[in-house]
């Protein structure tokens, strides 16, 4: 009888040592032969990751609570109530991240701690000093001389309304809110330089100021809605620092189908719901406006273009239902609303945001089709009359 061992076993005791070595000499081969990574990687913002310990909005730094130093001893614990709870909350959730301790006339903000003062006094700009219509000289020739206004038209247009969801096709009709408020804006600029201003455009072409891309984001919102928000905020905060900055917008509906009636409003920043207040830098930023007093020259300036627009454009003021958390009605003016959007929170001096006529109505489509030039030097004039109307001469 053989004592060699069957021919299976022979076969069987082949394979196991065959096998892990063609397994190696695959892998080999692959990690020789494997392409080298081309994908270009998303470009930064210039901002450093945040803290994953802190309830942030997207795309924010944790806030530097010292900042706040400036305005220790500054507000009255009377009027940094009435603000806190008449234009930038609707309830009193915000309790619960802000302790007024009465006894000692002071404010907690988490451990930081503010100081009130007996009575009011003049107030710092919170990253930057910008003038009052109170701060303008007797004798300046023109309305608006020593004024730097920044001018900043909403969106970007062009080839990114698409992308914006800012783009209305009716028929044979294409309207871009982005290249619509950039037009606008230039029309705008002679105008107030004229009056005096030193007006500065933060966008004056069809492209993004902030140099992320849409694919650089799982959602292409946070391109156009935060990254470049944000990226102007830094343009305006750190070069232009402007006494006043004017969003030019203009109002639309998500209908694909024409509706019927315009409507006109301007808003300004107040009405933080809880869900923003849990951010620690929308409260910082909130706090920041708060204490810098920008809304005692937003609302008598938003008084005096919303006057402007309704003698010239006659449109009806548009209203928020009533059932809105987002937003309330201010000084009960029909046409002034505040709301929380992050350009008028991050551009830190006064902010009127403008949002006339409907861009995606029966009769601004009409309009449009005849004279387009002719809404844009409206919208223009009228918000350059407003404007001049408030820093008019006392």
């Amino acid at each position: 009888m053989s004592s060699q061992p069957p021919t299976a076993l022979k076969n069987f005791r082949w394979l196991l040592i065959a096998i892990p070595i063609f397994l190696l000499i695959t892998v080999g081969v692959y990690l020789i032969r494997k392409p080298p990574n081309t994908k270009i990687p998303p470009r930064s913002s210039g901002h450093p990751a945040p803290s994953k310990s802190t309830n942030l909005a997207p795309l924010a730094l944790s806030p530097d609570w010292s900042k706040l130093d400036r305005f220790q001893n500054i507000i009255s614990k009377e009027t940094f109530l009435n603000r806190l709870e008449k234009i930038y909350t609707k309830d009193s959730t915000w309790k619960k991240w802000i302790t007024i301790d009465d006894a000692n006339n002071k404010a907690f903000f988490g451990n930081y701690q503010l100081v009130f003062s007996p009575q009011d006094k003049r107030p710092p700009g919170s990253l930057f000093e910008w003038k009052t219509r109170a701060d303008l000289s007797d004798d300046r020739a023109r309305p608006l001389e020593d004024l730097i206004i920044a001018i900043d038209p909403g969106h970007i247009g062009g080839d990114f309304a698409k992308i914006e969801e800012r783009e209305h096709n009716h028929d044979d009709l294409t309207i871009r809110e982005g290249t619509m408020t950039l037009e606008t804006a230039l029309i705008l600029k002679p105008l107030l330089e004229k009056l005096g201003a030193s007006a500065i455009l933060v966008r004056s072409k069809l492209e993004p100021i902030t140099k992320n891309q849409a694919q650089d984001f799982a959602d292409p919102r946070l391109f156009y809605r935060t990254s470049e928000i944000r990226a102007r905020a830094n343009v305006i905060n750190q070069t232009i620092k402007p006494d006043l900055v004017i969003c030019l917008h203009f109002n639309g509906t998500g209908s694909k189908k024409l509706i019927p009636d315009q409507h006109f409003h301007i808003i300004i920043n107040g009405t933080y719901t809880k869900g923003e207040l849990a951010h620690e830098d929308e409260r910082f930023e909130m706090l920041q406006r708060l204490l810098s007093g920008t809304i005692t020259e937003e609302i008598p300036l938003a008084r005096e273009v919303a006057a402007s627009f309704n003698q010239r454009t006659k449109l009806p003021a548009y209203r928020y239902p009533n059932s809105s958390r987002a937003s309330q009605n201010l000084a009960n003016h029909p046409n002034l609303w505040a709301r929380n959007l992050l350009a008028n929170r991050l551009y830190q001096c006064p902010v009127i945001f403008i949002e006339p006529y409907v861009m995606n109505s029966i009769p601004f489509v009409s309009r449009y089709r005849k004279n387009r030039e002719g809404i844009f030097k409206e919208y223009a004039q009228a918000v350059a009359d407003g404007v001049a109307r408030h820093y008019s001469f006392k």
